[in-house]
């Protein structure tokens, strides 16, 4: 199976790195960071131009947000997942990602145990979001 191609938006460029570098050392057969962007308008750009199948996305950015970005990139590319990862892990700002289109939530916090299974099962269709994902049969 090819690796799962990413983009990460982040406006702290020293997360941009441990995010990479955490992602390079754990899951090099996985994935492969297409890009990186800085904001909301540049994430815009660069999903057009890189067509990843995941985009990264942090919610609190100048400019461009990303809750407003959320829906100009589903309306721009309706396939791609957007997996929002925020230091902001409270329900309030979940459910507000989640209905402008979002398809899951990971607080940095929980990144080292959350993040990769959220790929996963976002690029498998299946969709948990919000909850414990069930027990394999």
């Amino acid at each position: 199976m090819p690796p799962i191609s990413l983009l990460l938006v982040d406006d702290n460029p020293r997360f941009l790195q441990v995010l990479t570098r955490f992602l390079h050392v754990r899951f090099s057969d996985e994935v492969v960071i297409v890009g990186t962007a800085g904001g909301g308008m540049e994430a815009l750009v660069q999903a057009q131009n890189l067509r990843p199948q995941v985009i990264l996305l942090d919610l609190v950015m100048p400019g461009l947000g990303g809750l407003s970005a959320i829906p100009r990139l589903r309306s721009m590319m309706p396939d791609v997942g957007i997996i929002v990862l925020t230091v902001l892990d409270a329900k309030g700002y979940r459910e507000a990602a989640l209905a402008a289109g979002a398809d899951d939530f990971v607080g940095k916090a929980s990144l080292y145990t959350d993040l990769f299974p959220a790929i996963q099962r976002l690029t498998q269709g299946r969709r948990f979001i919000g909850e414990t994902p069930p027990a394999p049969a």
